[in-house]
């Protein structure tokens, strides 16, 4: 069964440029913690790491990696 988030537009965008993937998954925690569920977040990554470590991180701590590239 595929889940369809309400929207799929971000309301929150995480800037990871430039920074190492441990660093980024670190400020993405942060400025999530208060955001409600559902709360679709665009995150900025420029880390080669990060296509692998974003939805492994999704899956361990229970959210739904949506995958949009531009």
């Amino acid at each position: 069964m595929t889940r369809t988030p309400p929207s799929a537009e971000p309301v929150l965008t995480v800037d990871g440029t430039g920074l190492l993937c441990v660093t980024l998954l670190l400020r993405l925690r942060d400025q999530i913690a208060d955001v409600p569920p559902g709360t679709v977040v665009h995150v900025i990554a420029t880390d080669p790491a990060a296509p692998l470590d974003l939805p492994a991180w999704c899956h361990m701590t229970g959210h739904t990696y949506l995958v949009v590239l531009r």
